[in-house]
């Protein structure tokens, strides 16, 4: 922006966006009235920094001399509405959910492109049908199965604010090629009388497959355990663990929809129950992830579904402190058919052992 550079943020989501433009305004420091974004809607967001214009205005706003921040979704940036190259750099957030056909169709638009996000993260919220490559994620087709981007093609940012260091080490070892620290204001927090990291819980059952009422009793007494108990942000500042504290992730509506009235029933409506699907980019002090599914043999989808390092690594890691894992014992007493199938098990089986030595980032100055 000091070099006069038109800017534009592309995401999947008109919200995703909005809080992308909501950190260049309050957080950059750019003029609001340097920046907008395409309507959504027919009204005004009631969280909206910045002008909100319908796509005639957009482009003309994009077009005009001096520098520029717009915001949009894909179809903002493609099918012609912008003018080709009229944007210096346009920014992919969240690329790693972002398909790569969307990508060469918004980059059209500009210059350079700049791709944001976390290829280990779930693949492409919404997606169509497109031949390979064009039908992965942007991130996805870059990282090319690696763990992290290799140094030739972007930066890896090695140290995580939410995660303490030893949650923090064990999703390194399993999604990060063990190159994931954690930022010392992660290491700054506290919960009384619970040990940070990975923590698994057995409960057997058998014939379940979609759903687990063994399960969900369990929750619910891992939340019990933790609520009330002593929580120390990262300011100091101490109060008592509450509802809005844990989040509980489930691979299926069904085993949701289980442990949700299970909560309810116990009296804790406000702990919030969802998918991995609808969780990715929220996180909590406490995550309880609960597995449903009996045995390989009953699992819905199939194993390779219930236990992909992508789906792990996105529940585990919306926990600052602690994430547990309730499943039954059968569940990992089966042999995949395959050699991938036998690495995503082994990996799985691997994030409970006992952890390797954290990491931390140097304290900044």
């Amino acid at each position: 922006m000091r070099q006069g550079w038109k800017v534009g943020v592309v995401a999947q989501s008109h919200a995703a966006v909005e809080n992308m433009l909501r950190a260049v305004v309050g957080t950059a420091g750019v003029p609001a009235d340097l920046v907008a974004k395409k309507r959504a809607g027919d009204g005004p967001s009631p969280t909206a920094v910045c002008a909100e214009l319908d796509g005639a205005a957009l482009a003309a706003f994009a077009t005009e001399p001096g520098p520029r921040v717009v915001g949009g979704t894909a179809w903002d940036f493609a099918a012609g509405r912008l003018p080709e190259r009229t944007l210096d750099l346009l920014v992919v957030d969240e690329a790693g959910q972002f398909s790569l056909a969307s990508t060469i169709a918004v980059g059209r638009a500009a210059r350079r492109l700049l791709l944001l996000g976390d290829p280990q993260q779930l693949p492409q919220v919404s997606q169509g049908a497109h031949p390979e490559p064009v039908d992965r994620s942007a991130l996805g087709w870059l990282a090319d199965d690696h763990g992290v981007l290799v140094d030739s093609l972007g930066y890896f940012l090695p140290l995580s604010r939410r995660m303490h260091p030893h949650l923090a080490a064990a999703v390194s070892r399993l999604s990060y090629e063990d190159r994931l620290g954690a930022h010392p204001v992660a290491a700054a927090r506290h919960l009384d009388g619970v040990a940070p990291g990975i923590e698994q819980v057995l409960v057997e059952h058998t014939g379940n497959a979609v759903r687990s009422a063994e399960e969900a009793a369990e929750v619910v007494r891992q939340v019990e355990r933790f609520l009330g108990r002593a929580w120390t942000d990262e300011h100091g500042d101490v109060r008592p663990l509450g509802p809005r504290d844990v989040l509980v992730v489930a691979p299926y509506n069904a085993h949701v929809w289980e442990v949700r009235s299970a909560l309810a029933a116990a009296g804790h409506p406000d702990v919030e129950v969802g998918t991995v699907d609808g969780l990715q980019g929220r996180e909590a002090a406490v995550v309880v992830v609960t597995l449903a599914a009996s045995s390989g043999r009953d699992v819905s989808r199939g194993l390779g579904f219930l236990l992909s390092r992508q789906r792990v690594t996105v529940a585990v890691s919306r926990a600052r402190w602690a994430a547990v894992v309730v499943r039954a014992p059968g569940l990992t007493d089966h042999l995949p058919g395959t050699p991938r199938g036998l690495e995503e098990l082994g990996a799985f089986l691997g994030l409970c052992s006992p952890p390797t030595p954290a990491r931390t980032g140097p304290t900044p100055a």
